[in-house]
């Protein structure tokens, strides 16, 4: 009789110890509480050391600043990090458009900016978002007008993380007068440190920092377009494919061993341990599997991505929805208590529960609105007919 051998490869539990004893080395009580108030989700010293051992764009190839790791290494190795308490969102956001800039960009923006990226010297944050957008990136209005060998562009984002920190902004725009939905449009890598540009910080309920960018006759050169002009479609495919194809918000296992942390310490109406009761156990044990579901389909991503095949939005949909309903139960089992953040002397668990709970609101609409993945999981996996209208 075959059995099915689950055990992990030797190398994925040698990836798991180096990112924990990355981790010990530079996630700092400074850093932690230096992230909570700022919010940022960048440590750019931490990226730095990163970008040290070649972990900030892991399968990348040793000769392009990268680790040289196989797809599901990297996705080992990039999990792991995020778990030990590592910041990603700078640099993962930032592998978004280095990928499409690898893929279309020309060769003059490769020798720029990719070794920089590599190394954790370069941020780039995401221009996709507009206030009368939402989830829907094509209903771009910013302009952007081709003047001899640059281009000038005028208008607003919002939702742009980590602008006011970032070396550039990959900026989606509308080349085209006229033009709607995907059609007309170009995309431009434009540095955040050009006249005519300001970053207004909006707060989270996430306790987040994100941003407002206003653009007023900012001048950015041909030689900064990623792609055709006209032809950001094929750009903002190759990026949006990259972020919907993992599950960047996936924080489903931290909210699950936070919780049985605090059932072990928290008293329960029988004077023992909360985890003792039955139907406290149960909770936690369902939060622990959508964990690892969460996990595995992490994993089945890099795995399909390794194999040419397109995994989809799948594990973009069940990692925040799955973490949001951890996080929910978490305050179910620890009410009032729950509520405490950080700020808190009396807070449970260092306030991580009433942490992740606002944070995993917002990760619903990460990488597209959960609705919208599951449009594209029913029209792309399931064959049923498109629900969203063209443009």
């Amino acid at each position: 009789m075959n059995r099915m051998d689950f055990t992990e490869p030797e190398s994925w539990t040698r990836l798991r110890a180096a990112a924990a004893e990355f981790a010990a080395g530079h996630v700092t009580r400074a850093a932690v509480e230096a992230e909570r108030r700022s919010g940022d989700g960048v440590n750019r010293e931490i990226t730095r050391a990163l970008g040290q051992r070649g972990w900030v764009a892991p399968a990348w190839p040793v000769a392009e600043g990268g680790a040289g790791l196989a797809p599901l290494e990297a996705a080992v190795l990039s999990s792991a990090l995020r778990q030990a308490g590592v910041p990603t969102t700078g640099h993962g956001t930032t592998l978004l458009p280095a990928n499409a800039i690898r893929a279309l960009g020309s060769d003059y923006l490769k020798r720029r900016i990719l070794p920089g990226v590599a190394a954790g010297e370069i941020l780039i944050s995401l221009g996709y978002t507009e206030p009368g957008g939402g989830s829907d990136v094509f209903a771009c209005v910013t302009t952007a007008e081709r003047d001899g060998d640059t281009w000038i562009v005028n208008g607003q984002k919002v939702f742009t993380t980590f602008a006011h920190l970032a070396d550039y902004c990959f900026l989606l725009t509308r080349s085209v007068p006229g033009s709607a939905g995907p059609r007309g449009l170009t995309m431009l890598l434009v540095p955040l440190d050009s006249p005519g540009i300001q970053v207004q910080a909006v707060r989270t309920i996430g306790h987040e920092r994100t941003n407002i960018v206003y653009y007023t006759g900012v001048r950015v050169l041909d030689a900064d377009r990623v792609g055709e002009p006209h032809q950001g479609l094929a750009v903002m495919q190759a990026a949006l494919a990259a972020e919907q194809n993992v599950a960047p918000a996936s924080r489903t296992g931290e909210i699950a061993a936070h919780a049985v942390e605090f059932a072990r310490i928290q008293t329960g109406p029988d004077g023992g341990p909360l985890i003792n009761d039955p139907l406290v156990r149960e909770r936690l044990a369902r939060m622990a599997m959508e964990a690892e579901v969460a996990d595995l389909l992490t994993l089945r991503a890099a795995f399909l991505d390794a194999a040419g095949e397109r995994p989809g939005p799948v594990a973009a949909l069940w990692g925040p929805e799955s973490y949001l309903r951890a996080a929910a139960a978490a305050l179910d089992l620890a009410g009032v208590a729950g509520l405490l953040d950080w700020t808190d002397p009396a807070a449970p668990v260092d306030g991580s529960l009433a942490s992740h709970y606002r944070s995993a609101v917002a990760t619903t609409i990460y990488g597209g609105s959960s609705e919208v993945l599951r449009s594209l999981i029913a029209e792309q996996r399931l064959g049923l007919p498109r629900s969203r209208p063209r443009r």
